[in-house]
């Protein structure tokens, strides 16, 4: 399975359909794009109360 990530948020390609399956993210080192690739993840394990919340110091 290969999408950009363009299109894994507008729907027109669908993301892992099983648990077990691993999730790839390359960057491209524009700050601004990974900023908010951050941003959908982190609402979307929020949403799901997936995931935990670390505090980094």
């Amino acid at each position: 399975m290969h999408a950009e990530l363009g299109e894994l948020v507008a729907g027109s390609r669908s993301g892992r359909t099983a648990p077990d399956q691993i999730t790839l993210y390359k960057s491209v080192g524009v700050a601004a794009q990974d900023a908010a690739a951050t941003a959908l993840v982190v609402a979307s394990a929020r949403e799901q109360s997936i995931g935990e919340e670390i505090t980094l110091q």
